[in-house]
């Protein structure tokens, strides 16, 4: 275990390189890195934040590190983690989204510009939350989980919400035939 606090090792990590301080630093931050990458729940998410780490380790102004006591120095780090876990999160989250868009097969039917009107005539008609529900499930190809997790309800409420969607849809479909 190191001996040395977290000042002395910074400035030996950045100045000399030095193994065995970095070693040191990373297993202090390895227990907030862990909870991190489990939060972040893909395969290269641990390695991501010590990379980080290192990165931030060697780009770190030395001049001012000395004016700071150790709580401000751990404090820094554990804040820059969280942001890089931030910025992780939402750039996987996006790709997610882009998969799924992309994934969606093609339509099966060709529709003519009336039944596309209809159709965009009869979805204003279903309230705002009705509307993305079913534009998600049957346009993107969402399951009812993640419309859930998006709206933070539980998946049955998505399923009432859909029901009742489609019942309307349907009662207001008959008049545009």
């Amino acid at each position: 275990m190191c001996k040395q606090n977290l000042k002395e090792l910074l400035i030996l990590a950045n100045s000399s390189r030095d193994h065995a301080s970095l070693q040191c630093i990373i297993e202090k931050f390895q227990p907030i890195i862990r909870k991190y990458s489990r939060q972040l729940n893909y395969d290269g998410a641990e390695s991501d934040l010590v990379i980080f780490l290192l990165e931030l380790i060697f780009e770190s102004k030395l001049c001012c590190m000395k004016f700071y006591s150790e709580g401000e120095l751990v404090n820094f780090i554990v804040r820059s983690l969280h942001n890089k876990k931030v910025d992780i999160y939402r750039k996987h989250s996006l790709r997610f989204e882009e998969v799924h868009i992309a994934s969606v097969p093609e339509a099966k039917y060709q529709f003519d510009f009336e039944d596309m009107v209809c159709l965009y005539d009869v979805l204003l008609t279903l309230s705002e939350r009705q509307r993305t529900v079913i534009v998600k499930k049957y346009f993107y190809g969402y399951s009812d989980a993640e419309i859930a997790q998006r709206f933070q309800i539980s998946r049955q409420a998505v399923n009432k919400i859909k029901l009742k969607a489609i019942r309307a849809l349907y009662k207001n479909l008959a008049g545009c035939d």
